[in-house]
């Protein structure tokens, strides 16, 4: 009896000496069984540290661009001139497929073409026009901001043709408005906060062309309709833009006027706009809309400026009126994440937190000051 309780603990414990040389034999049909473990557990490591490695990397450039819009002012300002907006459309040309036509902006000038639209976006299949080249003098502001992180990108590439790759490029005026001074200025249904207190609100949005989303769905079936609460030059949703007090360095314009007009509500969706930021590419489209470039709302940037943590101090009721009115520059990119690997046994994890297609999607933004559009309004009374 106890010869065979002996050999039932060595079997248990992984020892059976008596066995002589069959203890060559269950080692390596141990390591056959661990071995297949530890290469997916290897490979899973050097997925997520590709991953991680690719999010810093597109965090940085963002960071790069938004950088660079804090100093381009005079006639690289989003702000200069009225040209300078106008050409902002993402081309019908990259909006070609069948499926992409809906997302089209309506040309303002009869008989444009993509050539002209292209006048003021990065050029990315022309050597002669210096794209992306730090020597080249005439790139202007969306180009410019492009151009940085272009080059801020490599070794990693965009990819036009993926449906996901893009930068959006977006600028903000914020300024500071007292409800309990001007309180015809906020009305209750789009007042940033709720109180009669000192609050940012956005007095602008730029490019002043590509500002808003009109088209709402969800589909097949949309509707011309505002995605935002008010236009984001009226800030008190009169129906009357608002201007800046001091006239432009540029072209004697005020600074803060929608350059090329208020935005009437379209009559049908094929006129409504349906660009929100200057798009590289035009591959994020707005859920449950028409359209494309940033989803940010006018709304989402007032809550940011306005520090839902921040409380008024009772010894300093004034606080919040010491907030400045400040330009602010949004940056965002979207990016095709790839497996390094490519091992099958990985993918269904990868495509798991994908979006629909399957594709796992990179987010990143950044947001710095852009003096160029700071507002300066004064109110009257």
């Amino acid at each position: 009896m106890r010869t065979i309780l002996k050999k039932l603990l060595h079997i248990l414990d992984g020892t059976p000496a008596v066995y002589g040389k069959r203890q060559a034999g269950q080692s390596m049909v141990e390591l056959a069984m661990v071995t297949p473990l530890l290469i997916i557990l290897l490979a899973g490591l050097v997925e997520i540290g590709w991953f991680a490695n690719n999010y810093l990397s597109l965090l940085d450039v963002t960071r790069s661009g938004a950088r660079r819009a804090t100093v381009l002012v005079d006639q690289q300002a989003p702000n200069a001139a009225d040209w300078l907006n106008e050409f902002t459309y993402v081309p019908h040309s990259l909006l070609a497929d069948a499926d992409e036509i809906a997302y089209r902006m309506p040309y303002v000038i009869a008989g444009e073409s993509d050539v002209t639209r292209q006048r003021h976006r990065w050029e990315a299949a022309s050597a002669t026009t210096g794209a992306c080249n730090p020597s080249f003098v005439a790139r202007l502001f969306y180009n410019e901001v492009i151009c940085t992180m272009i080059i801020s990108l490599e070794p990693l590439a965009l990819d036009a043709d993926n449906g996901v790759d893009d930068i959006i490029v977006s600028g903000f005026s914020v300024e500071m408005v007292d409800a309990s001074i001007e309180p015809l200025w906020l009305p209750a249904a789009i007042r940033p906060v709720s109180a009669d207190t000192p609050q940012m609100v956005v007095a602008g949005r730029y490019p002043t062309e590509a500002n808003e989303c009109d088209v709402v769905g969800p589909g097949p079936t949309y509707a011309v309709s505002p995605r935002e609460l008010r236009d984001p030059f009226d800030i008190n949703d009169d129906g009357i833009r608002d201007n800046g007090a001091e006239p432009s360095p540029i072209d004697g314009d005020r600074d803060f006027e929608e350059l090329e007009g208020f935005d009437a509500p379209a009559a049908t969706v094929g006129a409504a706009e349906k660009q929100v930021g200057f798009s590289l590419f035009g591959n994020h489209k707005i859920p449950n809309s028409l359209c494309i470039g940033s989803e940010w709302l006018i709304s989402d940037i007032e809550r940011l400026m306005n520090l839902p943590s921040y409380t008024i101090d009772t010894a300093d009721p004034e606080a919040r009126e010491k907030m400045p009115g400040q330009g602010i520059a949004l940056v965002e990119m979207y990016w095709e994440h790839e497996m390094l690997l490519q091992i099958p046994v990985l993918s269904p994890v990868f495509t798991a937190v994908g979006n629909a297609e399957g594709k796992m999607v990179v987010y990143v933004w950044a947001a710095f000051p852009l003096p160029a559009v700071e507002p300066f309004i004064v109110f009257p009374g």
